[in-house]
Formats: structure tokens, C-alpha cells, sequence
């Protein structure tokens, strides 16, 4: 006689069924159920499922805490409601009292133990009025007004929590058990993992079905998560989709949800194979659009990888298909408040996010690898972005702009230098024109004053106006830059690039005075500091310039 299936197995085979059908695949009943595949040992498979000449063999198991945590929260909750029974007797109301995680105490002695620390804590409520919290035995006591009753609580054991480390463990050890109870041939093979841990959602099970070696596991076909709480099942594992993970597999025909999710995570886990699939399917769609953004995004770490192995055909590969990316976006369609409109606004963003932001952080180490043969196509898109109306990505082109510029006229051992003259002078007018256009938006500017720092060839006209133009971040943390930059001008620019006009710097040392008695705090004090360096080195006679007195 089979055995009375249990409540919850039974739902969760309505809920597959009942899945089943709204996918499209007709309607399926019960054929049998604890069929057996080993007459020896009677190993069987829950349910057998049936739709015309097709078959389904249907293994169901529930994803649950270990045994040793149910058997936690069961004395836990036994002991500490005991002791809130204990204390209402006594008459003690209005407090919320913080227990231990667990109680470690055997059966027989858990009466005894409730009334003592019932006592416990009765008696340092009395010898303790006023006193709020109060700590005894391991438990804090707090006083609630007005609250007429007392209630016990823990807040858990602490630590890290990893529901996808969890799951994956829990799934791992299940599954050898699974794969021979699915020993059974004419049938589609599934198994479903109904969920009973609430911190465990479907991103986790994928997660960790991806990372199992199912190689082991061929008797099972499909994986599903039903999450029963929520009224939702997923498919978390197919056959087809773990196949094209594996050495020289195909991408699948259909690029399905399923399949995105597993490339997400085997991209970052920054598996080749994954990048590989990318670039076949990319071929075939001729775009890169069918990726989702966090995933394009994740190809720069790739791209990060490829530098350092000096793989330049594949790191150019994903610098080509994600110059154009449309992320990160100016607006959003549910009017959430972008980057751009942040900056816009004022707003420093410190995060670093989205396509093309991870991509110009790749361009600025393609910079400073370096890879001199490659700064002209560096060039090109930093260009580009640099007049994009995002200003979100502006802020992030200053990045390999700035390291471009500082070689701007750097030359290699054998004398022959970084870059032509012509691409020299258009990282300077770009920078130059960064400043002019991002005026009305400081926190870009800021940005781009890193990179003028790094101009050190500019004319009087242009130094004195690019000058004046920062000021107007002065109190940011640009300032050390701005008076940085003020102090070359002033000092050592007409002495150097003597091919070029006689630069005049007494224009730019009024402005400097000026602001070193009027200015910012902010650029005084880093102003000051660049002096105390220079003078350590006696560079400058700086009492001949600026009377101490006066300034300081």
C-alpha cells in the first residue's frame, strides 16, 4: 500500500501542473505516483505525470533549515514562552526583553531553569528602577510606557547570512539521492525544490544551481523553484542551457530567461566560456542589446583580464561593442532620478556604475598599461564621451583624459615620445573645452580640473582664463588642484617651453595674492601647503614674493 502523500507535496505538484499548462504545454494529471525505478531497494520518484503519449517523472523536496537550526528555534521558542508566561503570572508588564540566541538546556530541566530566570529577571527589574536597560543573565531588559503586557525576543545568531551558500549546500547534498530516484527512461525528469526558507528567492537558487557540476546528475532534465509563499515556480536548472556552459558548447537557439541568468552568473564569475557564448550570440543578433546592462557592464571586468594577458583582439572586441551602449540612460521611464540628473543637480556620485562609466575606467588603464598604440583609439572615444550630454559620463572621461594628458609629453627610455603632436594638442583643447562647457556643472568640473593639472603648456590668455574658471570650484576638493595649478602658472611656467611666446605671469601672480588673502579657506590651506613643500625643496624665495604677514 503507497503511502498518504503529504500536504505540502501534493500542492506542489498542483502548482507544476497548474504551471504547466499557463506555459503552453496542455493539461497534465497524475498518472501514478511513488513509482518505483529499483525493485531491490524500492527507490522511487514521487509522482508520474501524464499529457497524451508524454510523460513526466516529478521528484519533489523541500528546501528547509538544517536540523540543527529547527531544533534551535523549537527550544527557543518553548523557553522563551515559558518565561514570558512565567513573568505575566508574577505580574510583570512593560518591558521587551532581549534573550540569547539559544537555550542549552535538556528537557528535564527546563522548568527549573524558566523559573530561575524568571526570578532572575523579576529581581533586577526591582533592584534596578529607573535604569533602562537592564542586563542580567545574558538578557537586556528595556521599559516600554504604557505597555501592558511583556514580550521576549532574539535577534538571531549574527554573522554573515549567504542564502546562496546555504542553498547551494542544502541542493548539494540532496541532489546525488535525486538523480538516482529519477533513474527512469521515456520521461522528462524534473525536479522540484519547494521553498521554505524566506530569505532564499529565486536570483539565490539560480545562483547556486549554476554553480554545480550537473555532469554528475544526468537523470535530471528541468529544476524547478517553487516559491509558495509568493504563489510563484521558476525554472532554475535545464539540461539544454547547463550544456552550453560547457566546454565548446553552443549557445541555444532561443535566448530565454533562464539562460540569461546562468550568463550573468557565470559571467561574473568571469568564466571564458560564458564570453565566448556572448560573442557568438552577438554575431548572430549583430548587437549587443540582448544582454542586460549589469551584465554588459560586467564585460569590462573581461576586459580588465585581457589587458593584463595581453589579449588585445578580445579586449578590443568588448571596447568596440560597448563604445555606443546606451547605459547608463539621461532619464528612466518611471522617472527614477538618474546619475546624470544628480550631477546635474549638484550631486556627487561615488559610485562607480553602468556600461560606459566601467568602460572608461577600462580605457584609462588601456592608458596607463601603457599601450602607446592604442591612444589614438583611446582618444577617439574619450572624445566622445567627453561631449556626451550625460553628464554622468563626462565626469567618468576625465578619467582616461587626465591619465592621457599627464603623457602628453612624456617620452619612452629611447627618447621617443608617448604620442604625436597632433593628438597632444587635441587632449589639450578638448580639455580646455571641457572646462568652457561644464561651467554650469561643478561637480564635472572638479573632475576636469584633475585633467588641467596635467596642461602645463598654456599661454598666458588661456592659463589666466582656465584659471579664473576654476576658481569658481574653489571651496570644492578641487581646490588643491586649482592652487596647485596657480602656483606653476605663477612660478615656473614662463621658464619652461621655450619654444613657445614669452608667457607673462604677473597677471596670474595678482590673482594668486588675491586669493591667498581672500579666498577660500579650503584653497588657502592647500595653497599653503604646496608653499611649505616648495620651500623645503628652495625652489622659490617665498618672502621676496609674498610677505609672510600679509598672508598668513
Amino acid at each position: 500500500m503507497k503511502k498518504t502523500k503529504d500536504q505540502w507535496e501534493e500542492e506542489a505538484k498542483d502548482h507544476f501542473i497548474a504551471d504547466l499548462k499557463a506555459q503552453g504545454r496542455g493539461d497534465w494529471i497524475v498518472s501514478d505516483s511513488d513509482v518505483v525505478v529499483d525493485e531491490k531497494t524500492n527507490r522511487n520518484f514521487d509522482y508520474q505525470l501524464k499529457c497524451g503519449n508524454d510523460f513526466i517523472a516529478l521528484e519533489i523536496f523541500r528546501l528547509v533549515d538544517s536540523k540543527e537550526e529547527i531544533e534551535r528555534q523549537k527550544s527557543w521558542h518553548l523557553i522563551s514562552n515559558s518565561i514570558a508566561a512565567e513573568l505575566r503570572r508574577r505580574g510583570v508588564k512593560g518591558f521587551t526583553i532581549s534573550t540569547p540566541n539559544s537555550f542549552n538546556v535538556p528537557p528535564n530541566k527546563i522548568e527549573k531553569f524558566v523559573s530561575k530566570i524568571a526570578d532572575n529577571l523579576q529581581n533586577a527589574i526591582k533592584q534596578n528602577p529607573g535604569i533602562d536597560p537592564v542586563h542580567e543573565s545574558g538578557f537586556e531588559i528595556k521599559w516600554i510606557e504604557d505597555f501592558p503586557d511583556v514580550s521576549l525576543y532574539t535577534i538571531g545568531p549574527g554573522g554573515a547570512i549567504n542564502p546562496t551558500g546555504m542553498t547551494h549546500a542544502f541542493i548539494q547534498r540532496k541532489l546525488p539521492k535525486k538523480n538516482r530516484q529519477l533513474n527512469v527512461q521515456n520521461h522528462e525528469r524534473v525536479v522540484m525544490i519547494v521553498n521554505w526558507l524566506v530569505l532564499v528567492d529565486q536570483r539565490n537558487m539560480i545562483e547556486a544551481c549554476s554553480q554545480i557540476d550537473f555532469s554528475q546528475f544526468g537523470n535530471i532534465d528541468m529544476v524547478y523553484f517553487d516559491i509558495s509563499h509568493k504563489g510563484s515556480i521558476h525554472l532554475v536548472y535545464d539540461k539544454t542551457v547547463y550544456t552550453a556552459f560547457q566546454q565548446d558548447g553552443e549557445p541555444p537557439k532561443r535566448i530565454g530567461p533562464l539562460f540569461i541568468s546562468w550568463l550573468t552568473n557565470y559571467l561574473y564569475r568571469k568564466h571564458l566560456q560564458a564570453f565566448q557564448l556572448v560573442q557568438k550570440i552577438t554575431e548572430r543578433e549583430n548587437s549587443l542589446l540582448w544582454l542586460p546592462a549589469h551584465a554588459r557592464e560586467q564585460l569590462t571586468a573581461f576586459g580588465e583580464d585581457f589587458l593584463n594577458k595581453d589579449k588585445p583582439e578580445d579586449l578590443y572586441w568588448i571596447i568596440e561593442h560597448l563604445r555606443q551602449d546606451p547605459d547608463p540612460p539621461i532619464e528612466t521611464s518611471d522617472g527614477q532620478l538618474t546619475d546624470h540628473l544628480r550631477i546635474k543637480r549638484g550631486e556627487h556620485v561615488h559610485l562607480m556604475r553602468s556600461v560606459r562609466a566601467r568602460l572608461c575606467w577600462l580605457l584609462m588603464q588601456v592608458v596607463t598599461r601603457p599601450r602607446l598604440e592604442d591612444y589614438e583609439r583611446v582618444f577617439e572615444i574619450v572624445e566622445r564621451f567627453a561631449n556626451e550630454e550625460n553628464l554622468y559620463v563626462r565626469q567618468y572621461a576625465t578619467f582616461a583624459l587626465m591619465e592621457l594628458a599627464r603623457r602628453r609629453l612624456a617620452r619612452t627610455d629611447t627618447g621617443v615620445l608617448f604620442m604625436s603632436d597632433g593628438l597632444a594638442m587635441r587632449i589639450k583643447t578638448l580639455g580646455l573645452r571641457m572646462v568652457e562647457d561644464n561651467l554650469k556643472y561643478p561637480v564635472v568640473l572638479e573632475s576636469v580640473a584633475n585633467v588641467m593639472l596635467f596642461v602645463q603648456d598654456l599661454d598666458h590668455d588661456a592659463a589666466l582664463r582656465t584659471v579664473k574658471q576654476l576658481l569658481s570650484i574653489d571651496q570644492s576638493e578641487a581646490a588643491n588642484n586649482i592652487s596647485s595649478m596657480m602656483i606653476y602658472f605663477a612660478f615656473y611656467r614662463h621658464n619652461q617651453f621655450k619654444q613657445l611666446d614669452r608667457f607673462k605671469p604677473d597677471d596670474i601672480r595678482s590673482l594668486l595674492k588675491d586669493n591667498l588673502a581672500n579666498g577660500s579657506v579650503h584653497f588657502r590651506a592647500t595653497a599653503a601647503n604646496h608653499f611649505k613643500a616648495i620651500l623645503a625643496r628652495n625652489e622659490i624665495e617665498f618672502d621676496t614674493q609674498f610677505p609672510t604677514s600679509k598672508y598668513w
